[in-house]
C-alpha cells in the first residue's frame, strides 16, 4: 500500500469513528480537531464505563460476589484511561511556535490517534460481549481479562503519544 492509500485509509477511519474530525492537515482546524478527538474518546470510554456498571448493578448472588475484585479492577482501569485521554498533550503546534511541526510528524500522530479510536470500538464490542455472558450466567473472567488487556495496550500507546509529541516539541522525528 502506497503512503497516499495509507493516509486516506487513516483518514478514512477517523472520519468514520469520529464525527466531524477532519485530521491535522488544516493548521487552522489542528486544536479544535485535536480537542475533538480527545473528546469523543473520553465521551467513549465514559459511555463503556456506564455500559459497565449497568452490567456489575445487574449481578445477583455468587456471581456477584465472585466478580467483584475482577470488575473493580476493570472500573478503575477505564477510569484511568480515561484520565489519561482527557488530560492528554494537545497534538498541534502554533502559528507562531518557533518550531514547527512536519507534516510526515502530524501524519504519524494522526495514524496514531486512528488506532486509539478503533481500540475505543474493540472496547466497546468487548464490552457488548461482556454483557451478554453476564445475563445469561457464563463464567466471564475471561471478557474481563480481555477487556483489561485492551485498557492496559491503550494506556500504553497513549504513553507513546506523549512521547511522540515530546518529540514533536523537539522537532525530532521519531524512528
Amino acid at each position: 500500500m502506497g503512503d497516499e492509500e495509507r493516509k486516506l485509509g487513516f483518514l478514512e477511519k477517523a472520519v468514520r469513528l469520529i464525527p466531524g474530525y477532519k485530521g491535522y492537515k488544516n493548521k487552522e482546524e489542528r486544536r479544535d480537531n485535536d480537542q475533538l478527538l480527545r473528546g469523543q474518546l473520553v465521551q467513549k470510554l465514559d459511555a463503556v464505563r456506564i455500559g459497565l456498571n449497568e452490567v456489575i448493578n445487574g449481578l445477583r448472588g455468587p456471581a456477584a460476589l465472585a466478580a467483584a475484585g475482577d470488575m473493580d479492577r476493570l472500573v478503575k482501569r477505564l477510569e484511568q484511561v480515561t484520565d489519561e485521554v482527557r488530560f492528554a498533550e494537545r497534538g498541534y503546534r502554533g502559528w507562531f511556535d518557533v518550531h514547527k511541526v512536519r507534516e510526515e510528524e502530524l501524519d504519524r500522530l494522526y495514524e496514531f490517534d486512528s488506532g486509539l479510536a478503533e481500540d475505543v470500538a474493540l472496547l466497546e464490542t468487548a464490552l457488548g460481549s461482556l454483557g451478554e455472558a453476564a445475563r445469561s450466567g457464563e463464567p466471564f473472567t475471561a471478557h474481563t481479562g480481555g477487556m483489561l488487556d485492551i485498557l492496559f495496550k491503550f494506556s500504553g500507546k497513549m504513553a507513546s503519544r506523549s512521547n511522540l509529541l515530546i518529540d514533536l516539541e523537539r522537532n525530532r522525528p521519531m524512528d
